[in-house]
């Protein structure tokens, strides 16, 4: 598909993503080939993406449709704890969203094919093109507009299968999982970190600043007697507390 849609649109780079609410993102596919694009796409998939436009859009109701990334894009990131606090990501006033995960593509210009896929699930194919050779032009979104039914429907296929191979259900219901032991709020946040978001994710989620998630997070190993997400995961696998 990806192939398909550079003989439309002529393009550096490309990437297909699918954001959760519940969980991470996945990557379905990226044209990255060299070592350090590929690990800034890692780094974007573990803790970035929680300052991504597309994602932050996503929460907050982002309609189907092309875009562009800048038109997306909020205009204060650099007010935000989530921007402060988030050592993965590096100022920079020369890209289009102000700021760059180290080793990601530089200088480029992005449009983005918006791909809502239920309440919960939203794709994204992103299309990148340096800013030097002009960017993305109002012929090149409508030449996007044209075909992005057919995208539509591939992706959503797509999607369902790759999302079948990789969700796993969750097996304790958060609102009763170590009921006897953490608060409520102790045991949302409990259940974030069992799902593998990051600090500023599970923040960014339930609307907590970084350092309430924090506090949360030491009163809940100290409630439950641990030290480490992994004795956690253990515990929630037994459906038990600490003794």
């Amino acid at each position: 598909m990806i192939a398909a849609l550079r003989t439309v649109l002529p393009f550096q780079s490309a990437i297909a993503m699918v954001f959760r609410r519940e969980l991470g993102p996945i990557s379905l596919h990226s044209t990255f080939r060299d070592v350090a694009a590929r690990s800034a796409l890692d780094r974007f998939i573990a803790s970035t993406y929680v300052l991504n436009p597309v994602y932050n859009a996503f929460l907050n109701g982002l309609s189907k449709g092309v875009y562009l990334m800048r038109d997306i894009a909020p205009d204060n990131y650099f007010r935000s704890d989530l921007f402060r606090n988030n050592p993965e990501v590096k100022q920079s006033p020369r890209e289009e969203l102000g700021y760059i995960t180290p080793g990601w593509p530089e200088g480029m210009e992005e449009v983005v094919l918006v791909i809502p896929i239920d309440a919960n699930t939203l794709g994204e194919i992103g299309l990148s093109r340096k800013k030097a050779k002009g960017g993305f032009s109002e012929s090149d979104l409508e030449a996007l507009k044209t075909v992005f039914p057919l995208v539509d429907a591939l992706f959503r296929q797509i999607a369902a299968r790759q999302l079948r191979a990789t969700t796993q259900s969750v097996a304790i219901e958060a609102s009763t999982v170590f009921a006897d032991r953490l608060t409520p709020r102790e045991r949302e946040v409990a259940m974030m970190i069992l799902r593998g978001h990051s600090t500023e994710s599970t923040g960014l989620n339930l609307g907590l600043s970084l350092a309430t998630v924090k506090t949360h997070r030491s009163h809940i190993y100290r409630k439950l007697q641990i030290s480490s997400q992994g004795e956690l995961f253990a515990l929630f696998l037994r459906g038990t507390t600490a003794t």
